[in-house]
């Protein structure tokens, strides 16, 4: 009797074990994760452009560059 609790707590052990994902398994969670943050910070900074174009037109970078031109003449 005193057998079978021993190998029933070991398959307990066992079964509750889950192996560690491998690298390229890790890999591919961080690749995906990188990926859906560099759209969100593309989404934001997209956002952030046009609601500065919106404000100012003069605040748009084009804008910016046209001026220094025009001051430099």
């Amino acid at each position: 009797m005193r057998r079978a609790g021993v190998m029933l707590t070991l398959l307990l052990a066992l079964a509750g074990c889950k192996s560690e994902p491998d690298f390229d398994e890790r890999y591919e969670k961080a690749q995906k994760e990188i990926e859906q943050t560099a759209r969100e910070i593309e989404r934001d900074l997209e956002k952030a452009r046009k609601d500065a174009a919106k404000a100012s037109p003069s605040a748009t970078p084009e804008a910016e560059e046209g001026s220094a031109a025009d001051a430099a003449s």
